[in-house]
């Protein structure tokens, strides 16, 4: 532990050393000028070479933009999923954890995470999930999230919906970004990126790293005094090579490690967890047949570890992988017909040693695979009106086969700027390997959880596009979902509970957002969430998601340089082994443009100073304060 805590202040040091050298290069350098305060669309933006148009428009979604991501300062991915309706966190336990998402009130496995094409699902974990916290948001290009089951290219896993993060590309011959900051708890934070293009080649490379000497975890209130500290740094890059006129090929990369400290619920005890996420993806992307054809490929290979210190273990381990083959194509088979069609196929493994947690138990080593291929139809038959069907097969190799499907419909009104919309679909979703192999809480004889869901909604768009707003209404419904429960132990070595079969449920909701500019210097942005989820076995409602969320910013540019932005966040009570505090939370941000090329930002969380926890136990960040360069060159 003591080592790689030291290796990661030396990768800290480095790249702060870096940022310093480079802010003092970029202050003198001719740079592009500042982004223009624009709105994010909310319209998705996914890549045209594999995605069919007509199922675009019928889907609900929502895009959160780089530029809006740098103007309310966001340094974490969870913080940006705060603006998106419909998507509820688990709260923050420890500074610098992850949050586990959740899509309209399905469980966490059935949303998935893209990271530029690759798939972040950690099998070793229960729920296959892929939690969200810190991430180089600077290095972001959007975030859009498709709500709602999408079984097409994204798989068959997709019951709550999609979150396809897509990172910055070059933007020119030679070009970079710094920044660092220095706030509360002694936090230090620092990224730094260069990207260019050459010829046939460009390429794009990033560092970033946080250090923060943190808070109780343990409630103060409760009697929590030892500060929980954090570290993390990660680096990434991008080569791609236009082979051919048509032809063009990519290799990703991405590194991530952290380490952090937390304490239970009921006291101030510290445990401790290492993590690394790491991924490699070879591809590349075909156009034929005059630009009508296009075709996209590659191959993934992702691994994340984790390894446990404290009471009760002893650098126990779990580590996941995983290697996916992908391939896309889309036909515009006319100007009214888009045919899009693929295939995948997935090895996942894991293996576990808890000399601590369960020192009699045996170590776990499993795997499992699983392809599947789907085609897409888009249709639109009248101008105003896109359809589109999806559907698709898989086959697992401890399930064997199933299939899934989806059909969407919109409708836009010209004259009012007005998109109705309509879908329903359905999911599978197997047990992760932990689920099915923990030695002490896993079930060999798990089924899959199925889903199944619909939505109809509006979008409005006004004065131009200067506001657009959108409203959906939606239910979904899970058979077989997979809980633990306390009950027998699987043998002596092991305490008791496991992973069953258990529930089935029921979810509705509404789904509200707007974005508007109402004059040249404000901008405004809002989501509010209405969802209930209720054990379809008792007909009690489930209360560890909040029934009413919402999230709100106004932003004003007071002077020429000058930017503000206040932001609210609201969340409802939930209960999950304790009480979960209902809160209202007001951050403010500024930031000045000292010239094109550099600015000077800051802001306060917790403006209020608020005390409230998100989990029970679990303490929230008190107010705090942050200060920071960021440049271009």
């Amino acid at each position: 532990m003591q080592t790689s805590r030291s290796i990661k202040c030396f990768h800290l040091r480095f790249a702060l050393a870096g940022l310093g050298a480079g802010l003092g290069g970029a202050a003198g350098a001719a740079a592009a000028s500042a982004d223009n305060l624009q709105l994010t669309p909310l319209e998705v933006t996914a890549p045209k070479d594999v995605a069919v148009p007509q199922e675009q428009a019928t889907t609900a979604s929502s895009v959160i933009g780089g530029e809006e991501i740098e103007r309310q300062q966001i340094r974490r991915l969870d913080d940006a999923l705060l603006l998106v309706p419909g998507l509820s966190l688990s709260g923050r336990q420890a500074p610098g954890g992850a949050q586990t998402v959740r899509l309209r009130g399905l469980g966490p496995r059935n949303t998935r995470f893209f990271i530029d094409g690759v798939e972040m699902s950690d099998t070793s974990q229960s729920q296959s999930q892929y939690p969200a916290g810190e991430m180089d948001t600077a290095d972001i290009e959007r975030i859009e999230v498709l709500r709602g089951p999408q079984p097409g290219r994204f798989g068959p896993d997709a019951g709550g919906g999609v979150v396809n993060i897509v990172t910055r590309r070059p933007a020119g011959p030679l070009g970079g970004r710094v920044g660092a900051e220095y706030g509360s708890f002694d936090t230090k934070r620092a990224n730094a990126s260069v990207s260019g293009a050459q010829d046939k080649a460009d390429y794009r490379a990033s560092l970033s790293g946080t250090h923060s000497g943190g808070y109780s975890d343990f409630s103060r209130w409760r009697g929590g005094q030892e500060k929980d500290p954090f570290r993390q740094w990660a680096a990434a890059g991008r080569i791609g090579v236009q082979a051919t006129e048509d032809l063009r090929l990519e290799a990703t990369a991405r590194y991530q490690r952290k380490s952090l400290t937390y304490d239970p619920a009921t006291r101030d005890n510290d445990w401790s967890r290492d993590e690394t996420e790491r991924f490699l993806r070879l591809g590349g992307s075909l156009d034929s047949l005059d630009g009508r054809l296009v075709h996209s490929f590659g191959v993934a290979n992702t691994t994340n570890t984790r390894q446990y210190w404290g009471e009760g273990t002893r650098g126990d381990t779990y580590d996941g992988h995983k290697t996916r083959l992908d391939y896309a194509a889309n036909a515009k088979l006319s100007d009214r017909v888009t045919l899009g069609y693929g295939a995948d196929a997935t090895r996942e493994s894991m293996e576990q040693h808890t000399p601590g947690f369960a020192p009699l138990a045996p170590d776990m080593r499993s795997h499992n695979w699983r392809g599947g291929g789907f085609a897409t139809v888009g249709v639109t038959p009248v101008a105003p009106l896109d359809l589109s069907a999806t559907i698709r097969g898989d086959r697992h190799s401890a399930y064997g086969g199933t299939g899934t499907w989806r059909l969407g419909a919109a409708y836009r009104i010209e004259q009012t700027g007005t998109t109705l919309r309509s879908s329903y679909g359905t999911a599978w979703q197997p047990p992760s390997l932990y689920e099915r192999f923990d030695p002490c809480y896993g079930r060999a004889d798990l089924r899959p959880e199925r889903s199944r869901g619909w939505d109809a909604g509006v979008d409005q768009s006004l004065l131009g596009g200067q506001l657009t707003a959108g409203a959906t209404y939606f239910q979904a419904s899970t058979r077989d979902q997979i809980n633990w429960l306390y009950g027998p132990a699987a043998s002596p070595a092991c305490s008791g509970g496991g992973y069953v079969n258990v529930d089935r449920t029921r979810a509705q909701g509404v789904e509200l957002e707007l974005a508007a500019r109402p004059t040249a210097t404000t901008d405004l942005r809002a989501a509010y969430s209405w969802q209930s989820v209720v054990n379809a076995n008792t007909g009690q409602r489930l209360r560890n998601l909040p029934l009413h969320q919402g999230s709100a910013s106004v932003g004003w540019r007071f002077l020429p340089a000058a930017y503000a932005n206040l932001g609210l966040r609201y969340r409802d009570m939930v209960e999950n082994y304790g009480t979960g505090s209902a809160f209202l939370t007001a951050d403010l941000r500024l930031s000045y443009e000292l010239t094109d090329a550099v600015t000077l930002h800051g802001r306060v969380e917790n403006l209020f100073n608020r005390r409230y926890e998100e989990v029970y136990g679990h303490a929230a960040e008190s107010r705090s304060a942050y200060a920071g360069l960021s440049a271009r060159f």
